[in-house]
């Protein structure tokens, strides 16, 4: 019958979505989460950090751990915003270093991060050490399996 032209042979253009702004934003995600990642310093439970000396600490302290090694080796790990310090020091001591680190510490949590080996009385010691020296607050860290 009526046969038009324009309509008949009309082909249809085939729309392909730009993909531009899509990798742009990947690509900004992909730096998002490279620089916001924070990483693990203490992986797996053998405990082998290297030494420090302090003699006093000046900066502000956001968070206190005591790092048990399976020999019963015992270091204290002080974390400040700038940096972050090991102190080897001996079971005795424990008690006196933590105080002072605890003095100038608003929140007075300490974090324990045991060996697996380590004797179940040994952790009760360096516990009831750690709240003598005027903790607040025990964590145990563990990690998830």
């Amino acid at each position: 019958m009526f046969k038009s032209k324009g309509f008949m042979n009309y082909k249809r253009k085939q729309l392909a979505p730009d993909l531009t702004p899509l990798i742009d934003v990947v690509f900004l995600l992909l730096i998002f989460f490279m620089v916001a990642t924070t990483f693990d310093d203490m992986k797996g439970m053998k405990i082998d950090l290297p030494k420090s000396e302090i003699s006093e600490i000046t900066e502000t302290i956001d968070k206190v751990s005591i790092l048990v090694a399976n020999s019963g080796e015992l270091k204290i790990k002080i974390d400040s915003k700038k940096e972050s310090v090991l102190i080897d020091i001996k079971k005795e001591e424990l008690q006196d270093k933590l105080k002072n680190t605890l003095e100038s510490m608003k929140n007075k949590r300490v974090a324990i991060l045991a060996d697996r080996g380590i004797d179940y009385g040994d952790v009760v010691d360096i516990m009831s050490d750690i709240k003598l020296a005027g903790a607040q607050a025990i964590d145990i860290e563990t990690k998830g399996k």
